[in-house]
């Protein structure tokens, strides 16, 4: 654990991370790591312009959920650079997540009561909590080690000798809450909100309410199933052997959550949407690409990253 660099300690247990008799040659998947480094390439460029489109639009960025966004778009983008050293900020844009969806169920069920949650300090101490998060997991929980034979991260670094230890040794029982948390806490908010939205889609018109419906269940599909994937995949992982299909849909889910992000963002903001087509396009393009997408309802995403 890295607190113990702190004390004077050595970090490297010799005996829990023994790799004596484990030849450090594997085959080599130049296909896969290609599409992993396409995919975290593509969508962090598209993540940055996303993240600086949002700063900038003043009237979105005042807004808590945005600004809750904004903040999971850093630890999104630090997660899929440097997650296999810091394994922290995976726990730290889960709890990210949390908050946004804490957020849009507060504004849902009881927004006056709830809105000052969402102001001035109160806010300034509901953004930082992560913070604190990051550094219990990052200095006092056990690191995970990329894998290379199966493409994913694992607690075990599974050398000749480790992978005959007990699982219980590498059982980080902080982790393994953080992942069903999260999957629990997310379904349920989904219910509260997509029943809630449902029910005020009976006072809309047909239009509206098939727009709205859309926009929801294509979101919530989209986000919870690869959410969900990652996270039930990622503990089942760390104790069971699963064929290499699984291994590569698992990892994959991993970065989708934190990947998907700014893509749905750009899908259901159409606002959001035309700044950022704006650095790119001149206006008449802009316009043609928003046509059908002015007077529909817009509604605000809620977004995972799951490791």
């Amino acid at each position: 654990m890295l607190y113990q660099v702190f004390l004077g300690q050595p970090m490297y247990d010799e005996y829990l991370y023994n790799c004596s008799g484990t030849s450090p040659y594997t085959t080599r998947k130049f296909a896969v790591g290609a599409i992993y480094f396409g995919i975290g390439v593509i969508s962090q460029f598209v993540y940055i312009l996303v993240l600086a489109t949002l700063y900038r639009i003043k009237s979105l960025f005042n807004l808590p959920c945005y600004k809750i966004m904004f903040f999971l778009g850093i630890a999104d983008i630090l997660c899929l650079t440097f997650c296999c050293v810091v394994f922290g900020l995976w726990h730290m844009s889960c709890l990210y997540v949390l908050l946004l969806a804490f957020d849009r169920v507060c504004e849902l069920i009881a927004p006056i009561k709830c809105a000052f949650l969402f102001k001035g300090s109160y806010l300034k101490m509901l953004l930082s909590l992560p913070y604190f998060y990051f550094i219990y997991f990052t200095f006092f929980t056990k690191p995970t080690f990329f894998q290379p034979s199966i493409s994913a991260f694992l607690l075990n670094p599974n050398s000749e000798i480790t992978k005959n230890y007990p699982a219980s040794y590498y059982t980080v029982e902080a982790y393994v809450f953080n992942n069903f948390f999260v999957m629990i806490f997310i379904g349920f908010s989904y219910c509260i909100i997509c029943g809630k939205l449902f029910s005020q889609s009976w006072k809309s018109t047909v239009k509206q309410t098939s727009a709205l419906v859309k926009r929801v269940t294509y979101q919530c599909l989209t986000v919870c199933t690869c959410h969900f994937i990652g996270c039930f995949l990622y503990v089942y992982i760390q104790y069971f052997p699963m064929p290499d299909f699984l291994n590569y849909v698992c990892h994959f889910a991993w970065i989708g959550n934190h990947s998907l992000p700014p893509f749905v963002y750009l899908l259901f903001n159409p606002s959001l949407r035309s700044e950022v087509l704006s650095l790119f396009f001149p206006k008449k393009f802009r316009e043609i690409s928003d046509l059908g997408t002015v007077n529909s309802l817009v509604v605000r995403p809620i977004t995972v990253s799951a490791y």
